[in-house]
């Protein structure tokens, strides 16, 4: 009896305890004041906006290419032989102005063989006037002779009309044709003499000239023995030292003009066309170089570590061949205001800045701010409304709109998941 009477009350004193809390909440809530609910707040979501207006833009294209010389030589010996001397700054890198000696060339055969060659010019020239002098001579001979040949002819035909008379004998007759035909005989040997004169001295005037020749040629490899720049510029490949021997093929250097540097770079297919704004011809099928990209001046900036470099050029022509591949055209532009204190060398990487075509009248928003290639909101009295626009140009980080509807609006950039037409924000 003891025992039941314990577990009962172990039950019963949580019960009642449970029953004691109830009570106590029901009055409580009975007798405390009434409490109305209260409407929550509608959120008001921060956002980033721009106000826009239509403007005239000109974008730039940004490219990439790398430096090219635009004019550079091969410097090579001109004679072959033994070098005997190199200029003071012949080596790699070095900066060489227009006639600075590259190498010297050994010029003793070279002098041997000048010499040799005047003298044979000398010779000729002597036969030449021998044989003028003779000419002269046997002219004057031949008009003797000519002479000498009338007067046998005239005696001889008088002795013939003499004899016939019987004034004269026979053997006088035969006597004067002798002495005619002896005139005769001397008169065209003379004439032969002239005419073989004339002949030689031709020859001899020829090979005049081919001695000349020879004279001019090693006149002028005597002085190419010494290898002098061709222009302003630095050495590159340099492979010449005193004591080696050279060909006439053999290249000493590479001299690359310091003030003719280029920048090469690839124009893809829109951006090549975004820029043909007037192009003339006489049909579709005949167009010439569009004015507005041959002359146009781009920027051309090289990164050098932490700094920037930036250098004006003008595009001067484009590449001989289209990329078959991408349809991209190479443009080569030259570098303005170079000398010999520019950085600047063949095969460094630089960026370029294409000015583009102007664009009037257009609304210029960041990229961000165009959702689906085809609508954008607006904020209007502090809610959002979407906004359909009409796209002119897209570009890496900003979007050309035309759109007067448009003009002055507060447009939202940032977009969020939230977003939507009527929500509430505040422009920030």
């Amino acid at each position: 009896m003891f025992k039941f009477d314990k577990r009962f009350l172990r039950i019963l004193v949580p019960l009642g305890i449970l029953a004691l809390g109830i009570v106590i909440f029901i009055i409580l809530k009975g007798t405390g004041p009434a409490v109305e609910a209260e409407p929550s707040a509608e959120k008001i979501w921060p956002i980033s906006a721009i106000r826009v207006s239509k403007e005239d833009f000109q974008p730039k294209i940004i490219e990439y290419g790398s430096i090219v010389a635009g004019n550079q030589a091969d410097l090579r010996s001109l004679v072959s032989g033994r070098i005997v001397n190199v200029g003071e700054r012949l080596f790699e890198g070095a900066i060489i102005n227009e006639g600075d000696l590259i190498v010297g060339i050994d010029r003793h055969d070279y002098e041997l063989e000048l010499v040799d060659r005047k003298a044979a010019v000398t010779e000729v020239l002597t036969r030449i006037s021998e044989t003028k002098a003779e000419l002269v001579s046997e002219t004057k001979l031949l008009s003797i002779s000519k002479s000498q040949l009338s007067l046998r002819k005239k005696d001889m035909n008088r002795r013939q009309k003499l004899v016939k008379q019987g004034t004269t004998s026979r053997k006088s007759v035969d006597d004067s044709i002798i002495a005619f035909n002896e005139a005769s005989k001397a008169a065209t040997l003379r004439n032969q003499t002239i005419i073989r004169l004339k002949n030689r001295l031709k020859q001899y005037q020829a090979s005049a000239k081919r001695a000349q020749s020879a004279y001019s040629l090693a006149k002028r490899n005597l002085e190419e023995t010494r290898l002098l720049a061709p222009f302003n510029g630095f050495l590159a490949n340099v492979d010449a030292s005193i004591g080696q021997y050279v060909r006439s093929t053999d290249r000493l250097a590479r001299l690359i003009q310091s003030d003719r540097l280029e920048v090469r770079f690839r124009l893809s297919e829109s951006d090549f066309g975004g820029l043909l704004d007037n192009v003339n011809g006489t049909s579709q099928n005949k167009v010439s170089v569009p004015d507005g990209l041959i002359g146009r001046k781009i920027e051309v900036t090289w990164k050098v570590g932490k700094k920037n470099l930036s250098f004006e050029a003008i595009i001067e022509r484009l590449g001989a061949e289209i990329d078959s591949t991408s349809g991209g055209i190479d443009i080569f532009a030259r570098l303005l205001g170079l000398n010999f204190t520019t950085p600047l060398r063949p095969g460094a990487f630089v960026a370029v800045g294409i000015p583009g075509r102007i664009y009037n009248d257009v609304i210029k928003i960041p990229r961000s701010a165009l959702l689906d290639n085809k609508y954008l909101f607006i904020i209007r009295e502090g809610r959002l409304k979407r906004f359909n626009v009409e796209i002119v140009q897209l570009g890496p980080d900003w979007v050309l709109i035309s759109d007067d509807k448009l003009d002055g609006e507060l447009v939202a950039v940032k977009p969020f998941p939230e977003m939507a037409e009527g929500l509430k924000v505040e422009s920030r």
